[in-house]
């Protein structure tokens, strides 16, 4: 669960604390390792596919003929793959066979992992991140990528104030340490005790652009507390054994064998994560295809909204246009939840 700094007593000075939950999908490493690659080299599942047919990954694996049928259809996510666990036990595949075929292929994503993110890669992206203090920035000022139409919507800036705690929870569907690294508060970029007098050690900007918002301007920055947490919930690529594929089908969980498919099962999602929506203020979406293969942790972020105390910022990157109502009904479908 978020813990209650502004209640225990350690820090001194806490007005409020706003818990903040930000999911992270694959589309930051794939932006990071476009970055920092010449090679065209990401993180993509198309690119994994390449990868298999390159090293003349076993021919006989039931999920790569399921790749290859997927590829001539046009599908290029990975919730598409992790769907396709899915759609063969729906065709009566055996349970035993696609979890040793799952087996075979969670060896080849590490080798694949383990090939693209580089320890060059990821010492680039560490001197960028400590030269230009993109972890601060990212922490303070994200309310400046909204619209002015979006921000004028939006409740929480108008929450925020001097002396308030800002409780960050990232939940990265990565595999790989990238986020970690760009979102870790080094000693170039964060100062842990600053002030003689005070506890605060961030500062946070409530109006970046300068949008209409009662009493703040761009110039407005409120004296704060930081803390800052990542939780990897499928897994992390140095144990390569935590690697985790998976669907979320509620008509498995009473089903001994099916149930083993299923993301949360294994995860322990209810007993470790459940109690993190207690107390929300703000959910951020980034760069995930918002799969329905995650449905539990889009399902507790759309309970939570309806109880009217979050509010939910999606970024959502596509090569064309797409309606905001799109991107809306896209997450109502991912929490198999009828839209009303």
């Amino acid at each position: 669960m978020f813990k209650n700094y502004k209640d225990e007593g350690h820090i001194i000075g806490i007005k409020e604390q706003h818990n903040i939950m930000i999911f992270i999908g694959n589309g930051f490493d794939i932006s990071v390792l476009r970055k920092y690659r010449d090679d065209g080299l990401v993180s993509s599942y198309s690119k994994f596919y390449d990868f298999l047919c390159y090293k003349g990954f076993n021919e006989d694996n039931m999920l790569y003929k399921k790749m290859r049928e997927d590829k001539s259809n046009g599908k290029e996510n990975w919730s598409d793959f992790e769907c396709s666990l899915g759609e063969l036990l729906k065709n009566s595949a055996s349970a035993n066979v696609l979890e040793d075929a799952l087996k075979e292929m969670q060896s080849m994503f590490l080798l694949f992992l383990n090939e693209i993110v580089t320890p060059e890669v990821l010492l680039k992206l560490n001197d960028d991140i400590a030269k230009k203090q993109w972890g601060k920035k990212a922490l303070s000022v994200f309310l400046g990528d909204l619209s002015q139409e979006d921000y004028e919507k939006m409740d929480f800036p108008e929450k925020t104030g001097h002396y308030h705690m800002y409780n960050y929870v990232f939940v990265n569907f990565n595999y790989t340490s990238l986020f970690d690294n760009y979102i870790y508060l080094d000693k170039y970029q964060f100062e842990p005790h600053p002030y003689k007098t005070v506890d605060t050690n961030f500062d946070f900007h409530p109006n970046p652009n300068g949008f209409s918002k009662m009493g703040m301007d761009e110039r407005t920055v409120w004296s704060s507390f930081v803390m800052v947490d990542t939780i990897h919930p499928h897994g992390y690529q140095n144990i390569p054994r935590s690697l985790l594929f998976g669907i979320e089908n509620n008509e498995y969980v009473s089903d001994r064998v099916l149930n083993r498919f299923n993301k949360s099962y294994w995860v322990q999602s209810n007993q470790k994560y459940k109690s993190y929506f207690d107390d929300v203020s703000l959910f951020i979406i980034y760069g995930t295809s918002i799969g329905e293969t995650d449905n539990w942790w889009w399902k507790n972020v759309y309970n939570c909204l309806l109880n009217g105390n979050s509010e939910l910022i999606i970024y959502f990157y596509c090569n064309g246009c797409v309606e905001k109502d799109n991107v809306k009904q896209m997450f109502v479908k991912a929490c198999k939840i009828e839209a009303s």
